[in-house]
């Protein structure tokens, strides 16, 4: 340890304050001035660590995000080719029964598409934050039966 030059500082505590000072002392077997010197350094530490912290949850953050990131595309991934499967799926389906059962059931299935794309679409780009329960049902579009429930609250 390097020597430090050391100087006197007057401090005043309670007699209460002496008192557990001297039990500490006794307790770890050091002096009474090395458990208000390790009072102090702790004091200091623990400051120099507040001082950095915006330095050190920046610095976490940047590495927690390197450890994710792999991960964040591997589900992005995973996320496209579900929504392509899907998409092939729904477009398949159309062209099944076109071909099975006429242009009737066809054009029903591209209205029926039509319509669960635009609900889709709110449903992803709308913000549900804030919206109380009746709302929640009814963009969820739940059913009769849970909103007469909610009714009945």
């Amino acid at each position: 340890m390097k020597k430090e030059k050391l100087i006197t500082v007057v401090v005043r505590i309670s007699k209460e304050k002496k008192e557990e000072i001297t039990k500490a002392a006794a307790t770890q077997g050091i002096c009474e001035v090395d458990v208000i010197r390790n009072g102090i350094e702790k004091e200091l530490n623990l400051q120099r660590y507040k001082d950095n912290l915006d330095f050190i949850i920046k610095e976490l953050d940047r590495m927690i995000e390197a450890k994710l990131d792999p991960f964040i595309k591997s589900q992005r991934k995973i996320n496209a080719k579900y929504l392509r499967t899907s998409a092939i799926n729904t477009y398949l389906q159309g062209e099944v029964l076109d071909r099975l059962f006429g242009d009737d059931l066809h054009r029903i299935f591209v209205e029926m598409l039509s319509n669960a794309r635009e609900k889709a679409n709110c449903y992803i780009n709308h913000d549900t934050e804030g919206m109380d329960k009746k709302d929640l049902y009814d963009f969820y579009e739940i059913g009769e039966l849970y909103r007469d429930e909610y009714r009945n609250e």
